[in-house]
């Protein structure tokens, strides 16, 4: 029986926990939505109830005309609440962001009209109860005796309510958050993970590259001595430039032990790591592009302070992949390294087919390569070497298609 790609199985989880989370995310938004609202009728009721009692007993208080009591029951409530009388003059409050009435105010209210207020602290009292009464429709005041009334009392939300009003957001916005932090660690755990496979597979590579290295610079050595017996000069030519690549494999294993573990910094002058880079590859250009060239320039002083081993490590990929990029048709590969503004700076630039746009994001992505045989490692430590050794950067400047790439590495200069 077939299986089913991991790729899809993969897609499919992605899209059950996306749509998981969305749904519980509704569900939760809802159902807090329904019990806040079920709060609030319940303190508009309370609000509603209270409102109701004072207009019982707005007129019980003593005919000495004192409010004392009727200001104290006022004072217990959490709401905004007016009593206006004769139409709509405001004769007491309490929980409005208006100051408490004083003497001058209670000559003002006996003469008072309501469409004209004559300060703003009046005014503002009017606007703050036909607001209310726009929402909470005023409570007249029960006057035994009377048919009809021209003293009401007006209330607003109270603090409860006007709390409540928010928490569905509130408390989706905290979901939203924690689900964001979360996220953010899962993906931090992963990226963790991938590091310590890369790790842990370079210095078993070291490991591995070990053993055939050493017996190979032993027959290498075979090679020379019976060369030299011969007086053979080609041979001897041949062995020579094995010898050179031997070290360059020592070396590639040395580095790959060396992955994860804190370099030690020293300063290094970067023009000889960099001419050694370009006198490697360009010996070696005609058997891999007969077309191509390789030039290598620069001015003022390109010390810096890191790891010369793992720098050249990341000149060697950015060549390398230059290389690559230029193709059967070859093409030009340019370095160029200067010093400005207390950084060095090191341009490779080459001619080749270049980086389509919606790939250009990805390049330093771990595991991202177009090559058919690539693991896609290259850019991504060499990222790592630049930005978390060396405190520098490493960035692709450009690339048009069949026109050509520049990458550029800035380091600060010591």
């Amino acid at each position: 029986m077939a299986q089913a790609p991991v790729g899809n199985i993969r897609f499919w989880l992605k899209g059950y926990l996306f749509l998981g989370v969305a749904v519980l995310s509704v569900a939760m938004f809802f159902y807090s939505n329904h019990l806040i609202s079920r709060m609030q009728k319940n303190a508009e009721a309370t609000s509603r109830l209270f409102s109701r009692y004072m207009s019982n007993v707005l007129f019980e208080v003593a005919d000495d005309g004192s409010l004392a009591e009727l200001r104290t029951a006022v004072e217990e409530s959490d709401f905004p609440i007016i009593i206006t009388v004769l139409g709509g003059i405001p004769i007491l409050w309490h929980n409005v962001p208006v100051d408490p009435r004083t003497d001058e105010d209670f000559d003002m209210l006996v003469n008072m009209d309501v469409n004209n207020p004559p300060t703003p602290k009046l005014k503002k009292l009017v606007e703050l109860y036909r607001d209310y009464d726009r929402t909470n429709p005023p409570i007249p005041v029960q006057v035994v005796g009377a048919r009809q009334t021209d003293s009401f009392v007006h209330f607003g939300p109270s603090a409860l309510q006007r709390e409540l009003r928010y928490m569905p957001f509130v408390l989706l916005g905290i979901f939203l958050v924690f689900m964001a932090v979360a996220i953010q660690g899962l993906r931090y755990l992963k990226l963790s993970e991938q590091r310590s496979i890369w790790v842990g597979m370079a210095r078993e590579t070291a490991h591995q590259l070990g053993t055939p290295l050493s017996a190979m610079l032993g027959w290498v050595q075979v090679l020379r001595d019976r060369a030299d017996e011969r007086g053979d000069a080609t041979m001897s030519g041949y062995v020579s430039e094995m010898e050179v690549d031997l070290a360059r494999l020592n070396k590639v294993t040395e580095r790959f032990s060396k992955i994860g573990a804190t370099p030690e910094l020293v300063v290094v002058d970067l023009k000889p790591a960099l001419e050694r880079t370009v006198a490697y590859f360009h010996k070696r250009l005609p058997t891999l592009k007969s077309t191509s060239t390789l030039g290598f320039s620069s001015e003022g002083d390109l010390r810096v302070r890191g790891n010369e081993e793992l720098l050249e490590w990341v000149f060697e990929n950015l060549v390398k992949n230059a290389i690559d990029a230029l193709g059967e048709a070859g093409g030009r590969i340019e370095i160029h390294g200067r010093r400005h503004d207390g950084q060095v700076e090191v341009t490779v630039r080459d001619t080749g087919r270049g980086i389509p746009g919606a790939l250009r994001d990805l390049v330093f992505r771990p595991g991202f390569t177009t090559k058919r045989r690539g693991w896609g490692l290259g850019l991504a430590l060499a990222r790592r070497i630049v930005e978390e050794y060396h405190g520098g950067t490493i960035r692709l400047v450009e690339s048009k298609a069949g026109k050509g790439t520049t990458f550029q590495v800035r380091l600060p200069a010591a």
